[in-house]
């Protein structure tokens, strides 16, 4: 257990230190608040709660490591039927270093990649990548490419430190180039033109839901694959908002008529089989909107596929 009747992620061993294949994490951060459609507000004292202004993310880690039993490794180790039945455990070095804060959630990610390892984590609202890749890139510099699936671009230009602006404030801190961030799902009109026009002039690869459904998925993978072959490694960035709120519906900023989580799963598995996988975080979710936790469940499912990236690569030989 982690903490109280909290297990760990898996029930993955409890971390010693940062230096493992796989380092899980939880990052309970819920910053500033979209308070209406005209207004931000600080994360406290929080606003009305409403349909439109939802919160709770920073109840997302424990939610979802609770859920996760039903993927325990201690289930034989771990047996990955997708992965000809090979045993996570036996193969990959896996810990829970717990809880962080944004700052030492970077630290941990630093030690974790100047290791040779990589985080998977547990938001927090969707400025937890910003700490993460910070720390990735000071423990291993690489030319890295960004697959984010959300629903929004996140594209703003300030504030820096909140989750609407956070890909704008690592490009300007060249972590990223814009060129190299791919943003697969934006659906519905929760959108700002200025970002529009930002990701036009500097090149990002945004891929609408409604491309997908007019290509296909299988045209869609071979488009960003093909922008994944020049750099080293890929991060994922997965805001659950994504996903159709009727397999999910623990979103703060819901939208119907989403991404099923079998389309995402392959479109990860595409991503990971041309590059390695150089870090994975799922952010947005929100327990107190979950029924009977089958959003957590599709969560936990989530992050075990980000785990399947590595062991892929280990057991198959990918190169």
């Amino acid at each position: 257990m982690l903490h109280g009747d909290v297990p760990t992620l898996f029930e993955a061993p409890t971390a010693h230190g940062s230096q493992a294949d796989i380092v899980l994490l939880g990052v309970p951060y819920e910053g500033i608040l979209v308070a209406d459609r005209h207004s931000q507000s600080p994360p406290e004292p929080r606003p009305p709660e409403s349909f439109y202004a939802r919160f709770g993310a920073d109840e997302a880690p424990d939610a979802i490591r609770q859920a996760s039993l039903i993927y325990s490794l201690e289930h034989a180790g771990g047996v990955a039927a997708e992965l000809d039945f090979h045993t996570i455990s036996e193969n990959l070095e896996i810990v829970d270093a717990g809880n962080h804060t944004l700052e030492s959630a970077e630290e941990v990610a630093e030690e974790a990649a100047g290791s040779g390892g990589i985080t998977i984590a547990l938001g927090g609202d969707h400025l937890v990548p910003l700490p993460l890749m910070r720390g990735k890139q000071k423990g291993k510099p690489e030319h890295i490419a960004v697959v984010v699936f959300d629903s929004h671009l996140d594209l703003h230009p300030a504030p820096p430190l909140w989750a609407g602006s956070q890909w704008r404030t690592l490009i300007e801190e060249e972590c990223v180039r814009p060129e190299d961030m791919i943003i697969i799902g934006p659906r519905g009109v929760r959108q700002s033109t200025h970002e529009i026009e930002y990701a036009r002039q500097h090149g990002v690869t945004v891929i609408p839901l409604q491309e997908i459904d007019d290509r296909g998925l299988s045209a869609v993978c071979e488009q960003f694959v093909a922008r994944l072959e020049s750099v080293d490694s890929v991060y994922i960035s997965l805001d659950i908002d994504v996903v159709d709120p009727g397999f999910c519906p623990a979103q703060k900023y819901p939208d119907a008529a989403g991404l099923e989580p079998r389309e995402i799963l392959t479109m990860m598995r595409r991503a990971t089989a041309v590059r390695p996988l150089a870090g994975f975080d799922l952010c947005c979710f929100s327990p107190r909107y979950d029924e009977g936790q089958r959003g957590a469940l599709t969560a936990a499912r989530f992050a075990l596929e980000a785990v399947y990236a590595i062991l892929r690569r280990r057991v198959l030989d990918l190169v």
